[in-house]
């Protein structure tokens, strides 16, 4: 089962509440500057444009761009799509949260697939799914299930039942500490599922099942 999470911020000074906001961006970008410790760079001091490179995982230098930029040509190679429509169905990046969802990607993926059955599937399993994809294709290593649960964030989606997912997805293995791998026997399928979802297409995948 799914929930739309309902993301806030909230700045307090001892029990006075000094602002808030239910931006979904900036809960993401300040989630990720907690989780790296970066908190103190975030002054007043600190210039928009570099906040904004802190919330982003930090600022990457000509290499690591076009390093990420071959990653992703690779990994829409791998999908039998453009590299303009995986960038605009999950945004791949070398810094978290890794994927951004295009809403309308997702909307498509629950309108052509039944809620129930073997080609039903939960936001976990698709989050994992398009992580461990792109994760091999930029040599990440392994995803874990709180970093899919940041990628399912980027479209204010929360899955209670993450484990079941994994689980319930033959395409993909749980491993000990959250991490996921991709069933190597089950490769196609991962894939076929990537592309439909990119593609706003799941005719061939709802088909073959």
């Amino acid at each position: 089962m799914s929930v739309k999470a309902k993301l806030k911020i909230v700045l307090q000074a001892d029990d006075t509440i000094v602002a808030e906001s239910e931006d979904a961006v900036l809960w993401q970008k300040v989630l990720v500057a907690i989780n790296q410790g970066v908190g103190e760079s975030l002054g007043a001091g600190t210039s928009g444009s570099l906040r904004g490179d802190i919330g982003n995982g930090g600022p990457q230098s000509p290499a690591a761009t076009a390093e990420s930029a071959g990653a992703v040509d690779k990994f829409a190679k791998q999908l039998g799509l453009s590299r303009d429509v995986v960038e605009g169905a999950c945004a791949p990046s070398a810094t978290e949260p890794y994927l951004h969802l295009d809403v309308h990607c997702w909307e498509e993926m629950k309108s052509q697939t039944p809620e129930r059955g073997p080609t039903a599937y939960s936001p976990m399993a698709l989050a994992a799914t398009l992580l461990t994809l792109w994760f091999r294709a930029a040599g990440l290593g392994n995803p874990t299930q709180a970093q899919a649960q940041a990628v399912l964030a980027t479209i204010n989606i929360q899955d209670r039942n993450a484990s079941r997912g994994i689980q319930r997805s033959e395409w993909l293995q749980a491993r000990p500490g959250g991490a996921i791998v991709l069933n190597p026997a089950q490769a196609t399928r991962a894939l076929t599922i990537a592309k439909s979802f990119c593609s706003k297409n799941w005719k061939t995948e709802t088909s073959a099942k």
